[in-house]
């Protein structure tokens, strides 16, 4: 009886360190928040790419989308500007999270404006992407948002943030085969000024920074 009541709590003390040794050995995999053509939504990718859960936050209704889709192609209409290499304007850490076969992707990156005066970035393009459009995050009555942007000002010597959760800038239509680690080249049109090309890092679908 004595040995019985030894082994009991043996037992149940090794039992408790199994299961918590297999729960932390399995990977958790983060929450990350997507952008879509028809809104956003949380995701799970595990490191292969693979979508293990997803969930949306907001959708865009049917008719707004057929107003988008319009807005996006006009944007992808660079008008005839300045291709002087801009180089007071610095983008730093620019990167992409690439997502599974057809979705898009979405870049972020700093941008710096070095100049005396303030700069308008009205158009971004790529070789990678048919479409490149940019976006805003935006909080409405506790639901996150995005708001297509024709153009965004950075102030005289000041700079702006294209973060997880401020801007972005959509990619769709992807015109290349791209894998985590390639690099792929995006060029800013500034209004009336010039513009700037930056070689950007693409990263896994569960990548939350450079």
């Amino acid at each position: 009886m004595k040995i019985l009541k030894f082994f009991i709590p043996v037992l149940l003390v090794a039992g408790i360190s199994w299961l918590a040794v297999d729960y932390f050995k399995k990977p958790k995999y983060e929450w990350i928040e997507i952008c879509t053509a028809e809104g956003i939504k949380r995701v799970k990718y595990d490191d292969q790419g693979n979508l293990l859960a997803e969930e949306w936050i907001s959708q865009i209704p049917a008719h707004l989308l057929l107003v988008e889709k319009s807005q996006s192609e006009a944007q992808n209409q660079v008008p005839e500007i300045k291709l002087i290499e801009l180089d007071h304007v610095e983008v730093d850490r620019c990167w992409v999270r690439l997502l599974p076969g057809h979705l898009p992707a979405a870049a972020y990156f700093e941008l710096k404006n070095n100049s005396g005066k303030e700069l308008v970035l009205n158009a971004i393009k790529t070789p990678s992407y048919a479409s490149a459009v940019m976006h805003e995050n935006i909080r409405k009555q506790g639901m996150i948002t995005m708001e297509r942007l024709d153009k965004v000002s950075i102030a005289a010597n000041g700079s702006l943030s294209f973060s997880l959760n401020t801007y972005h800038i959509m990619l769709e239509n992807k015109q290349a085969n791209l894998k985590p680690g390639d690099f792929i080249s995006l060029q800013f049109y500034f209004q009336d000024e010039g513009m700037k090309t930056v070689q950007c890092k693409v990263n896994s679908p569960n990548s939350l920074s450079y």
